[in-house]
């Protein structure tokens, strides 16, 4: 004796198996969502991390660089204050203009400028680096900086070597300059014995090269 399936019952059967299967590749799928969403959020927060590692970094030599930049700009205007001290009308005696020249010489041996680390900001910038910062704050704080390095510091670099210079062409003009750069490091410089080191004493260059000397001073306490 034979026996037959209802059509109904296995027409049932088949929808439930259906239905399972669509559940189970529905919740596969929506997991598989929340599991990527999770992992590009880990991802995004160790760049975020990273960039914010780096960013300290960078603030840490800045910092050291700093305080050597004030340290040699200290420095170098006790030197230029001493050397303005001395009046141009006496820079015909070879022993005064031998003083004037060792204050002088360092002034116009050595450069003073700071320059920023910005790799991390340039990171930032050309990779869209941006995009993974959250907070406003910290935003609002790069942005600040990076305002600094690009206008304030570049800016001031900029007038700083256009004083600086004046200094150099003007002096050039009076005085004999070695073409060597000398370090803080080294011992100070001596009076150079009653040897005469200028070669002109046209007042009105003397008065431009101690009214720069004193410009570039004033930019010294800028920076």
């Amino acid at each position: 004796m034979e026996v037959h399936h209802h059509p109904d019952v296995d027409q049932k059967k088949k929808l439930k198996e259906y239905f399972l299967e669509f559940l189970m590749i529905f919740l596969a799928v929506t997991l598989g969502f929340f599991a990527e969403n999770i992992r590009e959020k880990i991802v995004s927060n160790e760049r975020e991390l990273n960039y914010m590692r780096s960013i300290v970094e960078d603030l840490k030599r800045d910092t050291a660089e700093l305080r050597y930049v004030f340290f040699k700009q200290n420095f170098l205007i006790n030197e230029i204050d001493s050397a303005l001290n001395i009046p141009v009308e006496t820079l015909r005696n070879v022993r005064v203009q031998d003083n004037f020249f060792r204050y002088y010489l360092y002034f116009y041996s050595l450069l003073s400028t700071f320059n920023p680390h910005d790799n991390t900001l340039t990171q930032l910038k050309n990779a869209g680096g941006f995009s993974v910062l959250h907070r406003s704050d910290v935003l609002d704080s790069i942005g600040e900086l990076d305002l600094l390095y690009q206008n304030l510091i570049v800016s001031d670099n900029y007038w700083y070597n256009q004083f600086y210079g004046k200094v150099a062409d003007v002096g050039s003009q009076v005085i004999k300059c070695p073409s060597f750069i000398i370090s803080l490091d080294a011992p100070k410089l001596e009076a150079t014995k009653e040897v005469e080191v200028f070669t002109n004493y046209n007042m009105l260059l003397l008065q431009q090269l101690y009214s720069y000397i004193n410009m570039e001073k004033g930019k010294y306490y800028s920076v």
